[in-house]
């Protein structure tokens, strides 16, 4: 049998998304949540969290993902908000940042913190595992950041640190760089199909877990639409959301897995 790791890294979204991720936690259609909890709805959403944690005990992952840029979210730590207001950076400035050298790593790293405190303290637990928006992981200084943050943290039980990519020779090298700091990376497999019809999807996940190693994290986006969402997200994105939503509640995809000897870890 085959162990994945099927989850979802965008919790403190939208309300409609975040009832959908944790209607599908509590129903064992996903065994990981990763919450941003650098959004505005962080605050209001830590608590019907903190009970699907309470439902769910060990049969789930929970963590958080770090942001460092895009939209929707603000920068948590008091330092980072002086320097740069309330606004992340784009991923394309960071990225040119971090190729020219010229990250400010101990704002960086003190937002990671801030982030990371943020959960532990309103959650009242650890992360499982710690995730980066939009990939940028892959930039060995920012993994560097982010490594040195969840040391700082102290935590009992190092959490589990989600791989930014799927193939080749970057993610070994981070996994190497992970363990020189005691962490561990779960490897990443190929996302869920993101279409907006259901009836592919299904005909498309009866071979999308063949190849993949076991404990492969396979990341998700379902959610239902609600009106935060219809005014930050293209329908065409919104649609496929509400497919994958469809699709993992359905009896039919646990049949999918039974047949391909695939077990959500």
């Amino acid at each position: 049998m085959k162990r994945i790791t099927l989850g979802a890294l965008d919790y403190g979204l939208a309300f409609g998304v975040d009832r959908a991720l944790r209607a599908l936690v509590e129903q064992g259609r996903l065994s990981a949540l990763g919450a941003l909890v650098a959004t505005e709805l962080w605050p209001r959403e830590f608590r019907p969290l903190q009970e699907t944690v309470e439902k769910v005990g060990n049969r789930a992952l929970f963590g958080v993902t770090l942001a460092f840029t895009g939209d929707r979210v603000s920068p948590v730590s008091s330092r980072m908000q002086e320097v740069y207001g309330d606004r992340m950076w784009s991923r394309e400035k960071l990225q040119r940042r971090a190729l020219m050298r010229l990250l400010p790593d101990d704002l960086l790293l003190n937002e990671a913190q801030a982030q990371l405190a943020r959960y532990s303290i309103l959650m009242k637990r650890q992360p499982d595992f710690v995730a980066v928006r939009e990939g940028l992981l892959e930039r060995t200084s920012l993994a560097r950041i982010v490594f040195k943050a969840i040391i700082h943290a102290d935590y009992q039980k190092p959490p589990l640190v989600i791989s930014p990519v799927r193939s080749g020779l970057k993610p070994l090298r981070l996994s190497r760089l992970a363990k020189s700091y005691g962490l561990e990376m779960l490897p990443r497999a190929n996302p869920l199909p993101e279409i907006s019809d259901p009836e592919e999807l299904h005909r498309l996940l009866h071979n999308h877990f063949d190849g993949m190693t076991d404990r492969s994290f396979v990341a998700a986006i379902p959610g239902r639409s609600d009106d935060r969402l219809r005014r930050d997200e293209h329908r065409k994105k919104i649609a496929i959301r509400e497919c994958q939503y469809e699709v993992l509640s359905s009896d039919r995809f646990f049949r999918t897995l039974d047949k391909k000897d695939v077990f959500l870890n």
